[in-house]
């Protein structure tokens, strides 16, 4: 989330090479960066394997400024681009700003999911015609609304992801008993409400996503 956590997350890594880490500054620490933290990171990431992110916008965040915000993710963009890598997208309250920069700015073979997702329908369809994968959460799922179970019907096969967000499995927050039974819990969850939504066998949904899963890290398609 910020260049204090990069080192920790390396270390994380290092420890099992099924962790694949992602690195970036989220909007949320985008008014705490030093002058050159760019190309800091640049040199970072080249040594190392991964993607970028949590990158973006959120204007949830009171007095951390949207153009600030918007430097800080179009810089990380373009990172993202000279080094192939894929990118974990967090948006709050900030959709139009996000399509039209992702428009602007994100190249035809960028590989780019949009984390937690709980915009419309319509803005779903504009970002999967400009290429994202779409993941959805336990804390969003997990009430089963009928709008949310529209949106998981809305995404394409070869475009669905999902997340725990874990520990964050409370909107806003962490959630209580944040411990590995929990996460087993949520994990299990995002599957079967999802697999109800698009009326699928859990089995058969887990194999689709695993397979984008893997075609969003490593640029193969999942067709």
């Amino acid at each position: 989330m910020r260049p204090e956590d990069w080192n920790f997350v390396d270390e994380l890594a290092a420890l099992d090479d099924r962790i694949i880490p992602f690195w970036g500054v989220h909007p949320w620490y985008a008014d705490k960066l030093e002058e050159g933290w760019e190309r800091e990171f640049e040199g970072f990431l080249k040594d190392r394997r991964g993607g970028i992110g949590e990158i973006g916008l959120d204007k949830a965040r009171p007095g951390n400024g949207l153009d600030r915000q918007i430097k800080i993710f179009r810089q990380q963009l373009e990172i993202a681009g000279r080094l192939s890598r894929p990118m974990a997208i967090h948006c709050v309250q900030a959709w139009g700003d996000l399509v039209r920069i992702l428009r602007e700015d994100v190249g035809s073979a960028a590989r780019f999911m949009i984390h937690s997702y709980r915009g419309s329908v319509e803005t779903l369809r504009e970002l999967v015609k400009l290429g994202a994968y779409i993941s959805f959460s336990w804390k969003w799922l997990r009430a089963g609304t009928p709008d949310m179970m529209a949106l998981v019907r809305e995404v394409p096969d070869d475009r669905l992801l999902l997340e725990t967000d874990f520990p964050y499995t409370e909107p806003g927050k962490i959630g209580e008993g944040a411990d590995a039974g929990k996460y087993f819990e949520c994990l299990d969850g995002v599957y079967r409400i999802a697999a109800r939504a698009r009326n699928m066998d859990e089995t058969v949904l887990q194999e689709k996503v695993f397979k984008n899963g893997t075609a969003f890290l490593s640029g193969a398609s999942a067709r």
